[in-house]
């Protein structure tokens, strides 16, 4: 049998995974950082910041140096994803409070991706101390 590209286009659609609730609910996705800020010392706060306290903290967890600790980013973690999807996922709900476009640069701005540990929206330049290698998931 014969199958169009509009016929596998839809089926993708049919078969995606719905947005993680998180990604469409910012109140969620507050609750959900600030978890992760308890449990796991999300941060630093500004990333751009020295935040010397904050990356010793980090070395001295896993045992490293803060340069290395410093390499270790939400956006390279294990957990970090970033598929076609769910970055759709992530632009329409910062899009549901925002202009279209700007959503998109907030996104791009950001480095965002879903922490599929932690539940919720994660800028690429922060990290915690779930941290894992081998990522992110595009």
């Amino acid at each position: 049998m014969f199958r169009s590209r509009s016929d596998e286009l839809l089926n993708d659609i049919k078969t995606n995974i719905e947005c993680p609730q998180a990604t469409q609910d910012i109140s969620l996705n507050l609750i959900n950082r600030k978890t992760c800020v308890d449990k796991a010392n999300y941060g630093p706060a500004n990333p751009e910041l020295a935040n010397d306290d904050f990356w010793q903290q980090k070395a001295d967890l896993f045992k490293t140096s803060v340069d290395e600790a410093k390499t270790m980013r939400c956006k390279n973690c294990a957990a970090f994803i970033q598929t076609d999807q769910m970055m759709k996922c992530i632009e329409k709900g910062v899009a549901s409070i925002s202009e279209e476009q700007l959503a998109i640069e907030i996104v791009d701005r950001a480095n965002l991706g879903y922490c599929e540990l932690f539940d919720f929206k994660c800028a690429g330049d922060r990290t915690c101390d779930a941290w894992l290698t081998g990522g992110p998931i595009n």
